[in-house]
């Protein structure tokens, strides 16, 4: 089986191969809860999906302009043409708020070198630079000295470009963390659920490290010697809604709709819940 999201991760197998003991934890946990059935279309192409769907009415706040840790910490896949078009459509942007051709070109790269890099290399940038001068995430930025956000997403948001916009540019993982996509090793499945107390032996992401899907975590005094604003207690909302827009376009209107019918069927979520104002996605 394999971690999905990351099947195009420059460091390959290493990452999204999920072991035999993971595995193991993940097919006890889908014959232990139940689950739903449906369809996802992701990038244009359908797969068959069973998905943990009460994981989606689990609290989350992605409070991400507050956060202190580094989620994008590497780059999370072989960027796709899109991307590398709109990065070049945007260069100056991109450029201003993550420094990363400035510090190219201080390095002795020629702007040819640097186009190349942004069209052809697996993180856009040349490989000896990839964490090293350029640091984390080719897309990340620093806005303050705190908090590092997406230079894609922000570009998005300057251009008052929309959900769907967003997700088509943006590494489809990125967009869905934390979710968690686990495939069969045919992608003939694929089991869809979030990390929580009782998924984090086999998700790819530490439910314990994740003040996004952990209301608990978010009031420790831990978390808040490194977080001292934010992820206030009432903002905290199920994940269906505060992924709304992003679960529509990056596993379809069947998946949003199927899933939070079900868990509107079970009292799991409810109908004055869906009145919540600010799409996150959209959120600047």
């Amino acid at each position: 089986m394999n971690y999905f999201l990351f099947l195009n991760h420059p460091k390959g197998e290493e990452v999204y191969r999920v072991d035999k003991e993971r595995e193991e934890l993940l097919k006890e946990h889908f014959k232990r809860v139940d689950t739903l059935k449906t369809e996802v279309v992701i990038r244009g192409k359908k797969y068959n999906a069973i998905v943990d769907y009460s994981a989606f009415s689990n609290l989350a706040n992605f409070d991400c302009f507050k956060c202190q840790d580094p989620c994008c910490a590497d780059n999370p896949i072989i960027y796709e043409k899109i991307t590398r078009e709109f990065i070049l459509e945007n260069a100056n942007e991109y450029n201003k708020k993550t420094k990363n051709i400035d510090i190219l070109l201080e390095n002795n790269y020629s702007e040819d070198e640097i186009i190349d890099a942004i069209e052809n290399k697996d993180c856009m940038v040349p490989e000896e630079s990839v964490e090293n001068e350029i640091s984390l995430c080719t897309c990340s930025f620093k806005p303050n000295n705190e908090s590092i956000l997406c230079a894609l997403h922000s570009i998005c948001l300057d251009q008052n470009l929309g959900a769907k916009e967003i997700v088509d540019i943006k590494p489809i993982v990125c967009s869905l963390w934390p979710i968690d996509i686990i495939s069969e090793e045919d992608e003939s499945v694929l089991y869809i659920t979030v990390p929580d107390d009782f998924t984090t032996g086999f998700t790819i992401e530490d439910y314990y490290d994740t003040p996004c899907v952990n209301k608990e975590l978010s009031q420790t005094a831990t978390f808040r010697r490194k977080n001292p604003e934010g992820f206030l207690e009432d903002e905290y909302v199920p994940l269906i809604f505060a992924y709304g827009e992003t679960l529509k376009y990056s596993l379809g209107e069947k998946f949003y709709e199927d899933v939070k019918e079900r868990l509107l069927e079970e009292n799991l979520i409810f109908l004055e819940e869906l009145n919540i104002k600010e799409k996150q996605i959209l959120k600047k």
